[in-house]
């Protein structure tokens, strides 16, 4: 059963002021700003902040975890969405996607990099995974319309993509969340007046096709877990 919730990284840390309190300041080992998305891995915590770079965070003690570093974000723009699958953590990028492998968790060393060759699309918030493939949502700024890549794991290889009719979708929604089950794209997507979450086949991943959209109640930033 899929639910809505609010990502809080208080559960993952002992005590609501964790990160706040690694000091004051940039750098490697000092304040952290806030989150947009995060993932865990063993006692590995990777951070989208909400200021573009992806922090790098041991809680291997929770009640007093400690930032390593930092990947800055660079000419890939902010860090949007994280997801870590394995031994590998995926990062959306404002204009790339990129897999890191974890090997030595600390510091993640890149494995590939998947941009978009259209300049007019930029990466969003969003990733899910299914057995074989990544989905990672984009607007096209153009259109301002919301689509998403299908893409292989691992290698980062384009299978296919979604991109909606502006006869089905003719308002702009930003991706929020997503997740994969059953053959289904679920996502939860936002525009400046309402909330809707969006349900996609991609039982054939080369060809991804919507399915269904349903208005939600205006909940704040939503997160789908299943």
């Amino acid at each position: 059963m899929l639910m809505l919730k609010m990502l809080l990284f208080a559960a993952l840390c002992v005590g609501s002021q964790g990160l706040k309190k690694l000091g004051a300041g940039t750098g490697p080992g000092q304040a952290l700003d806030a989150m947009v998305d995060m993932a865990s891995f063993g006692d590995y915590v990777y951070g989208a902040e909400l200021g573009g770079n992806l922090k790098i965070v041991d809680v291997a003690d929770k009640a007093n975890p400690v930032e390593l570093g930092e990947i800055p974000r660079g000419a890939r723009g902010n860090a949007r969405a994280v997801l870590v699958s394995g031994d590998l953590l995926y990062v959306a990028w404002r204009h790339a996607m990129v897999v890191y492998t974890l090997q030595n968790p600390a510091v993640p060393a890149v494995l590939n990099t998947f941009a978009p060759q259209d300049v007019s699309r930029s990466i969003d918030r969003g990733i899910a995974e299914s057995a074989h493939h990544i989905y990672v949502a984009y607007m096209n700024k153009m259109t301002r319309l919301e689509s998403f890549y299908v893409l292989t794991k691992g290698s980062l290889n384009l299978v296919g993509m979604y991109t909606p009719a502006l006869t089905t979708e003719t308002d702009s929604l930003e991706t929020m969340d997503m997740v994969h089950h059953d053959g289904k794209v679920y996502a939860t997507r936002a525009s400046v007046s309402h909330w809707r979450i969006s349900t996609f086949l991609v039982s054939d991943p080369a060809n991804p096709s919507l399915h269904a959209m349903k208005a939600i109640p205006d909940f704040g930033f939503g997160r789908i877990v299943h």
